[in-house]
């Protein structure tokens, strides 16, 4: 009998993210869940390969990782949140946030992954 393989480092990281935001909701008029991604590197700037993935002309904004997760401070799941942060910045190098349209926002939480892939999660915030 053989022994399962073991999973990815990449596989634990989004696990690890997934179990994170289980259940957990960003929220905004429309609450919305995370959705861990991973892309493979093709630029060293995480801003450029947000807008990559976003509608042609669409605005890219940064917003701060303080800002962020400060506006969730007084959330229903406030702790959830705080933890969250930690996680990603445990397992992300550089992690930055990216606001990317008007109205139906994509918000981007980015970071470097171990491997040097970029990592993180993905939401959505309707802002009418």
């Amino acid at each position: 009998m053989s022994s399962p393989t073991p999973p990815r480092p990449q596989d634990a990281l989004l696990d690890s993210l997934k179990k994170a935001t289980d259940g957990l909701l960003y929220p905004s008029e429309s609450d919305e869940p995370f959705e861990p991604f991973r892309w493979k590197r093709t630029t060293d700037d995480p801003a450029k390969e947000v807008a990559a993935r976003a509608k042609p002309g669409a605005k890219v904004r940064e917003q701060s990782v303080a800002d962020f997760f400060g506006a969730l401070a007084d959330a229903d799941d406030a702790a959830r949140f705080a933890e969250l942060r930690r996680t990603l910045e445990s397992k992300l190098a550089g992690l930055r946030v990216f606001r990317v349209g008007d109205i139906e926002v994509g918000i981007y939480l980015i970071g470097k992954a171990p491997n040097g892939d970029w990592a993180g999660l993905h939401t959505t915030s309707v802002e009418t």
